[in-house]
């Protein structure tokens, strides 16, 4: 997969990335459940509870902001009729005016608990006396009595088919907690601490709603071990190529194969040139081989997970769009 945006961040990344040799790889990451990928349209009900329309806005705006090559993942709304009933909705900001009813709506509940517990307490150095001049000729240490304000909020959300059909399920407990004294002008508002556990929780949703679009640099194996002096002077300028030149760099690697066939280092970054060209499948291959040989190495099992990731977004993608996917 290749989309015009990525072209500007990969010159961005090349230039943030000068100290390290890394190869950029691009694609589309899954969504942590797949069942909601066949909804297009979802209506977001009412949320009850005291954090529940706070809940229900972060959710929205996360939603919103979750978009795959420039197209929204989702046609959100607040409007939740009952299901077959039909209606209009502004699908948002560029999206067409859908009729109709969503294929699924997203109900919630927002609990919150808050509670002010003793904390000790802290020690300012105050004056205590002024001259006629109103210079300082006294001070002593005051101590001010403190507490923390701990707010809970227990948010639950479920997404059901306009079939009925239970899509995602997913609640927690999530607690903010802020100290503050008695010489303070303000406490720690609770609607601010509301908003920012709610803002937690909705990442969390739309992590496991919507796939992600992700661009890295990840870098390639450095070690010239066993390699002969000739082979380790043309791995050097393949390094180098990295940074302005990924192609001529895969190929030097590629180069390098035939003698030096069980390593590591050549094996791994011939599959990251792979995963940049999006040859998924030889990526995976080359990965398994370092694995044969080193089974703890860390970097090949990260890269088979990316690749089991955009595999199945693959299939998510086919799921949400249908035929339009193709």
């Amino acid at each position: 997969m290749r989309s015009r945006w990525v072209i500007g961040l990969w010159a961005l990344g090349l230039a943030g990335a000068a100290t390290a040799e890394t190869l950029p790889v691009e694609g589309v990451y899954a969504a942590g459940t797949d069942a909601p990928s066949r909804a297009r349209s979802i209506a977001i009900a009412e949320f009850s509870g005291r954090g529940g329309e706070r809940l229900a806005f972060a959710i929205d705006s996360a939603l919103r902001n979750a978009t795959i090559e420039g197209r929204p993942w989702f046609d959100l709304s607040f409007t939740a009729p009952a299901f077959g009933e039909s209606y209009t909705y502004d699908g948002g900001a560029g999206q067409p005016v859908q009729r109709g009813g969503p294929d699924a709506v997203l109900r919630g509940i927002g609990d919150v608990e808050v509670r002010d517990t003793d904390s000790g307490s802290k020690e300012v150095e105050e004056c205590v006396a002024r001259d006629d001049s109103d210079r300082c000729t006294e001070r002593k240490k005051v101590a001010y009595p403190c507490r923390d304000r701990n707010v809970t909020l227990r948010p639950e959300v479920r997404l059901v088919s306009r079939e009925g059909e239970l899509l995602y399920a997913k609640g927690d407990t999530l607690v903010a907690s802020r100290r503050f004294c008695e010489d303070e002008e303000t406490t720690p508002p609770v609607s601010g601490m509301i908003e920012e556990l709610a803002s937690r929780f909705a990442a969390e949703v739309r992590g496991d709603l919507a796939p992600t679009e992700r661009y890295d640099n990840i870098r390639v194996l450095e070690s010239r071990e066993g390699m002969s002096k000739p082979d380790q002077t043309a791995f050097r300028a393949a390094l180098r190529l990295t940074k302005n030149d990924v192609a001529g760099a895969c190929r030097a690697f590629e180069a390098l194969e035939a003698t030096n066939p069980q390593s590591i280092t050549i094996l791994f970054n011939i599959g990251l040139c792979h995963e940049n060209a999006d040859d998924l499948e030889a990526a995976a291959a080359r990965y398994e081989a370092v694995l044969a040989i080193s089974p703890r190495k860390p970097e090949p099992q990260e890269g088979l997970a990316r690749i089991a990731s955009r595999l199945r977004a693959e299939r998510q993608l086919a799921l949400h769009y249908g035929e339009e996917a193709g």
